[in-house]
């Protein structure tokens, strides 16, 4: 039997029709199929294979020796909503009974006698049914999979940063606001995270991204190779260097003494020395990549996203559960 194909189980109490559906079935390619004589062993059967985790196709008589069809119908209901029970006599579909067990649920009606390419019509069917929701399933696992890594990164998010904004978290998870807002709606609900006042985030005038960085670097040679270093420039001689360098207040240069500062020298605070160019400068370059499109861009050409901010709150991680 090919794994896809359901389990079939016949309640029948003509030993000729269950052996003709039997073989017919089999040539369908089925070959997990139980038969049963009266209703009783039908639902102990139906229970048994319910209770390992599948349900079966239920080929059901109208007439049956120890109880009616519609008290097997309502026991197979009960038992598992979503049977299929195909409902097989040669009594008119407009009898009442029959009329009732169709409300009640009833799959399909099959007239006896039973046209055996009718039969494979419905149980193609319910085959194509079984495909159909089958791969429902697995797309609704996977949703729900995603659903679980967002919330995660989110989490992660969270935990990993003081505060951070709504755009941010949008950026980093490339996920839709609702999905992220709806998340963040929930943790605060549960007091897990606090929602801060809307701030601004600097994003790329090119592609709108919040994932920038600031990359700082020498104005000559553009070098991000450098240091802060507080420096002397030596009046004499006009030599500026490292106060590291003016061993014993030696200039390194012309080999003078310095002795009064604001005399004969100055001292630089706040400066930086290029470890590539050697050059000194007071003030940094800078500019911002962006993380996604790789475009540089200066402060002043920068775009803006306002968003609210979030902090967690007395927690390690923020969890769904």
């Amino acid at each position: 039997m090919s794994q896809t194909k359901n389990q079939i189980l016949i309640i029948e109490d003509s030993k000729a029709t269950a052996l003709l559906l039997n073989d017919y079935l089999k040539g369908m390619g089925y070959s997990d199929i139980h038969i049963c004589e009266d209703g009783r062993s039908g639902i102990d059967t139906f229970k048994d294979i319910h209770s390992k985790g599948s349900t079966p196709i239920v080929l059901l008589d109208y007439f049956l020796p120890d109880m009616d069809a519609r008290s097997i119908m309502t026991q197979l209901l009960e038992l598992d909503p979503n049977v299929r029970v195909i409902l097989e006599t040669a009594t008119e579909k407009s009898d009442m009974g029959v009329t009732e067990l169709i409300r009640r649920g009833i799959y399909q009606y099959l007239e006896k006698p039973i046209r055996l390419e009718k039969l494979r019509e419905v149980i193609e069917t319910l085959e194509k049914e079984k495909e159909f929701f089958a791969r429902e399933d697995a797309q609704l696992a996977l949703l729900k999979q995603a659903e679980e890594e967002l919330y995660q990164q989110i989490d992660f998010l969270l935990t990993s940063h003081k505060q951070i904004s709504l755009a941010m978290i949008e950026q980093f998870t490339e996920s839709y606001s609702d999905e992220v807002s709806s998340y963040l709606d929930e943790l605060e609900s549960k007091g897990k995270v606090v929602k801060l006042e809307n701030k601004r985030d600097i994003c790329c005038n090119e592609c709108n991204s919040v994932k920038t960085i600031q990359i700082f670097y020498c104005p000559l040679c553009k070098a991000s190779d450098f240091k802060a270093a507080k420096l002397i420039e030596h009046y004499n001689c006009g030599n500026v260097a490292e106060a590291r360098k003016y061993e014993n207040d030696i200039c390194p240069k012309c080999k003078k003494e310095i002795k009064l500062v604001g005399t004969d020298y100055k001292v630089l605070e706040n400066h930086y020395v290029c470890n590539s160019c050697s050059d000194v400068f007071p003030d940094i370059g800078s500019h911002y990549l962006c993380l996604k499109c790789e475009n540089k861009f200066k402060l002043e050409e920068a775009r803006w996203k306002t968003s609210p901010y979030y902090k967690a709150v007395k927690m390690e991680s923020a969890s769904k559960n």
